[in-house]
């Protein structure tokens, strides 16, 4: 999609936006459609755009995924998911009709910032306010984001790892069909596991430049990736582009967490995922960063993520 027509469809639906950048290389932040990050290079949209979420509203009958890079809390799932406050998974509506605000603003940084209150699978809520300040830099054929994601809890009473974990997590997302790939870093196999079944190992291949996934499947998958991984990369050779995702270590006084989609009937003790790329059937995969969780959540508790995104045309 070019810039200027998904313009029009945000000018179309009524939805608010800012540009950081230009329309040939920049973001564009649909502040009202989850505050969701639109990777812009050469005057095209390179992130993944679902047009019937711009002109549509989710509720608990249909979720309609915008795209872009979003941010959502870890974990999904366990007895202490975000997306099980229900009997089915759902995307808390908080997250869907947030309304994000721009507190600051310069040519080339933005910082964007929503109250979302949750609820874990337990029924416990947690009022929290959500932060991603962004930053990008720029030259010929190629886009670099950093951008730190940020959740402040704002409750009144402190929280033990038993009672709620609260993590930051972006998903990135983008088309894909045969001719696309993930590259990892050579990873040795306790490094690099299935959070579903079946397992994506049909996909996989060792090549001199890491560890090569093909996202052309009949079925999801979605594999994690320990704190001992250090990136992961999207390459789209059809379109001539590739997408290379990196995280900062988190500190002391983080950790993190198992973020897997599972029964809410189970206990997030899984292993500690930094980094996850999921692939659908559909035509469309994410390469996700996670970040950690306070050991206690105390009034005011902020947990962030400081992550580098770097999108350049390949020759």
């Amino acid at each position: 999609m070019r810039t200027h027509d998904f313009i029009t469809l945000l000018d179309r639906s009524q939805r608010r936006y800012h540009l950081l950048g230009d329309e040939n290389c920049g973001l564009i932040i649909a502040l009202d459609v989850e505050g969701r990050l639109f990777s812009l290079l050469d005057g095209e949209v390179i992130s993944r755009v679902n047009p019937e979420a711009f002109m549509g509203f989710s509720d608990s009958n249909r979720y309609l995924n915008p795209g872009g890079d979003g941010f959502w809390p870890a974990p999904e799932g366990s007895c202490l998911g975000y997306e099980y406050s229900t009997a089915a998974w759902r995307v808390p509506p908080g997250l869907c009709h947030a309304r994000w605000q721009v507190q600051k603003k310069s040519a080339y940084s933005v910082c964007i910032s929503a109250e979302i209150d949750l609820i874990n699978a337990q029924g416990r809520g947690l009022p929290c306010r959500f932060t991603r300040s962004i930053s990008i830099a720029s030259r010929p054929g190629e886009l670099q984001q950093q951008v730190r994601e940020s959740i402040e809890y704002l409750g009144k009473e402190t929280l033990t790892p038993s009672q709620a974990l609260l993590a930051p997590w972006s998903l990135c997302q983008f088309d894909c069909d045969e001719h696309c790939h993930l590259l990892l870093p050579p990873c040795p196999p306790e490094d690099l596991w299935d959070l579903y079944t079946p397992a994506s190992d049909c996909h996989r291949r060792n090549t001199p430049e890491g560890c090569r996934v093909g996202l052309k499947t009949a079925f999801r998958f979605q594999l994690g990736l320990s704190p001992k991984v250090d990136w992961l990369e999207f390459r789209n050779p059809a379109r001539h582009f590739l997408v290379h995702r990196t995280a900062a270590p988190l500190p002391e006084n983080l950790h993190y967490i198992d973020i897997a989609d599972q029964d809410c009937a189970n206990l997030p003790g899984g292993r500690a995922v930094r980094f996850s790329a999921y692939c659908d059937p559909s035509g469309f995969m994410e390469i996700e960063a996670a970040g950690g969780t306070p050991a206690r959540l105390c009034p005011n508790a902020c947990t962030s993520l400081d992550i580098t995104t770097v999108c350049r045309k390949l020759n």
